[in-house]
Order: structure tokens, then C-alpha cells, then sequence
């Protein structure tokens, strides 16, 4: 073997080990990196809230802090109005779910069919007994919360700082189109999380309404768990809905079967009207690409990666239409990324 072939070897080598260390440290890191990506979407909200004192011609360092401000106002007096209420209602939820399950347990005990379903269904009592146990064992999520404020100002602040820092990490050569792909997914998940967060609204508000009208109690804090809930996809709507219909259940058989149309009407608006409309505005990820990275996702990073799996999906669904199926392959990109990078080129 000649001098060239062993310092070819021995390169291949050095490679091969140096991408196995980083799928290691890639999972011993998991949290870390879900911290990370966190961050990056908190950043994303704040330099939204940013545009319009942009637009009057404020500095891009005052203009993020006065979006900062927006939200935290914003926030402040959505818990000023609303936060009492809210509060004794999501209360009430607590207490009443547990009775609420028991309730639909013995009337589907009923049902000659319904038998096998419940012997394979978890005890709630231990489901709530879990929860509590997390949420009181995980004292480290306000301290988990404060260290992605702080990162995401830090990265709103000065973006472009941390995206030359990306870009040195390519080969030079590389550079100007590692630099447009990082822009363009920016450019992708700011769009993503502004129609995301409309939907959650519209979402939460005709949940919130819809149930107030049917007479399901708590109807308040049901249609924020079901806007929160519908920032997952294809599965959170469903999770959303599981609180509600079984509360109304508990009230009577006719309230649950309203509450099952309320969250019926809510989501064929969603699927039907709502996100047509975002969809001109946003990246259109496949249905097929969202439900793998949810599973995906969720088997390597926990709930929190079920949490983020649509954003992050939206990120990397970008990334490989430039970087790869058009700049290594050739292949014409989507007309929506397309016109992204137009816009960022602009």
C-alpha cells in the first residue's frame, strides 16, 4: 500500500469516527439540542413582534426589545383580563376530569363491546398521579425556561452573528449557499410560526365559544388547551379534544355529542378554510413528512420533540430542498421555497 492509500485510509477513518462521535454526542445531547431549537423559535416570535417597529424606521436592536415589550404586554394583559378566570377554571378541570373518566368507564361497561377496549385502558387516578409527579419532579423547567428566554433574546438580538458562526463550519466554497439555505429556513419557520400561532386563535376562540354555547363547563380553559394543543400536529387536535368531550360526557350524553360537533366545526374550518388560506403564505410540508418526523422526533427527544416536531420538520424540509434535492440532485425546488429565497435574495 503506497503513502497516498494510507492517507487516504487513514483520512476515511478520521471520518467515519469523527460522524459516529457526533450521532453520539447527538444523543446524549438530545435535550440540549431541543433547548437549543427552542430558543431559535422564541427568537422567531420576538423579531415578529419586531416588524412593525421596524417598519417606522426603529433600529433593529430597539425594534427587537420594543417586540419583546409587544409580547410581554400582550401576555401581561391576557392574564390581567382573562387569568383569574382561567385560572379557577382549569382548576375545576383538574378536579372534575378524573370523575369525568370514571363516568364514561361505567357507561361504556354497558356496552358488550366496549369491555375488551376498557380492560387495555390505563387508570386515570395513576395517569393524573404520573403527571403530578413529573411536573413537580421537573423543577428544573422554570430554570430550563429562563435559560431559552435569555438564549432567544441573545439570538434576536443579532441573528446573522450565530448564522456566519453556522457557515464557518462548511467548507469556504460552500459558504454563500450554506448562508442562503440557513436564511431561507429563518425565512420558512417565521412564516410557519406566524401561521401557526393565527390558527391556535382561531382554533382556541371557536372551541372556546362553541363549547360556552353547548353549556360544557370550563369552556374558557378548554379552548386554550385546545389551541395549545393544535400547535402539534396531526395528533393535537385529538389530545385537545379528549378533556372537553369527556367533561361534557360527565354533564350529559347530548352535551358530548355537541362538544364532538364544536371540535368537528373547529377543525374542518382549520382543514378546510384556514389552512388553504396560510398555505399560500407558508411552506407546505407533506402530511406523510409531518407524521414521521412526530414519530421520529418524539422517539429521540421525548415530548418535547413532539412538541417542536412541525417547526423543526419545516426547517430541515427546506434545508434539503435547497442543499441537496436542488443543489447536489439538480431538481427544481417547490414554488413556495422558491419564492422564499426570492425574498430573502431581496
Amino acid at each position: 500500500m503506497t503513502t497516498e492509500e494510507r492517507a487516504r485510509v487513514a483520512q476515511t477513518t478520521l471520518i467515519v469516527l469523527l460522524i459516529t462521535g457526533l450521532a453520539l454526542l447527538t444523543v446524549q445531547f438530545a435535550f440540549v439540542f431541543m433547548l437549543i431549537f427552542s430558543a431559535i423559535l422564541v427568537a422567531v416570535l420576538i423579531r415578529a413582534a419586531a416588524i412593525p417597529f421596524r417598519r417606522v424606521g426603529a433600529s433593529d436592536p430597539v425594534s427587537v426589545m420594543l417586540g419583546l415589550l409587544l409580547i410581554l404586554t400582550i401576555l401581561g394583559l391576557t392574564g390581567w383580563l382573562f387569568g383569574a378566570q382561567l385560572s379557577e377554571q382549569f382548576t375545576e378541570i383538574a378536579q372534575q376530569l378524573p370523575q369525568a373518566f370514571e363516568t364514561v368507564r361505567g357507561y361504556l361497561q354497558t356496552i358488550p363491546f366496549a369491555q375488551g377496549l376498557l380492560s387495555s385502558t390505563p387508570d386515570i387516578q395513576s395517569i393524573m398521579t404520573r403527571a403530578v409527579s413529573f411536573a413537580f419532579g421537573a423543577v428544573g423547567a422554570v430554570t430550563n425556561l429562563v435559560l431559552v428566554i435569555i438564549a432567544a433574546i441573545y439570538l434576536a438580538l443579532d441573528p446573522k452573528l450565530y448564522m456566519r458562526g453556522t457557515r464557518l463550519l462548511f467548507p469556504k466554497s460552500q459558504g454563500p449557499r450554506v448562508q442562503e439555505a440557513l436564511e431561507a429556513s429563518g425565512a420558512a419557520l417565521h412564516r410557519y410560526m406566524l401561521a401557526q400561532f393565527v390558527t391556535m386563535i382561531v382554533v382556541g376562540g371557536l372551541v372556546w365559544i362553541g363549547l360556552a354555547i353547548a353549556g360544557v363547563p370550563s369552556a374558557g380553559a378548554l379552548g386554550v388547551i385546545s389551541g395549545l394543543t393544535n400547535f402539534i400536529p396531526l395528533v393535537g387536535p385529538f389530545i385537545g379534544a379528549a378533556p372537553g368531550v369527556l367533561l361534557a360526557f360527565a354533564n350529559s350524553p347530548d352535551t358530548a355529542l355537541w362538544a364532538v360537533l364544536v371540535y368537528f366545526i373547529a377543525q374542518q374550518f382549520e382543514g378546510n378554510v384556514l389552512t388553504p388560506m396560510i398555505q399560500r403564505y407558508a411552506v407546505s410540508i407533506p402530511p406523510a413528512v409531518l407524521l414521521f418526523a412526530l414519530a421520529a422526533l418524539g422517539g429521540i427527544f421525548g415530548f418535547i420533540g413532539v412538541i417542536v416536531s412541525a417547526p423543526l420538520a419545516c426547517v430541515l424540509y427546506v434545508l434539503v430542498n435547497i442543499l441537496w434535492v436542488r443543489d447536489a440532485l439538480g431538481h427544481d425546488l417547490p414554488d413556495e421555497i422558491e419564492e422564499m429565497e426570492e425574498d430573502v435574495r431581496a
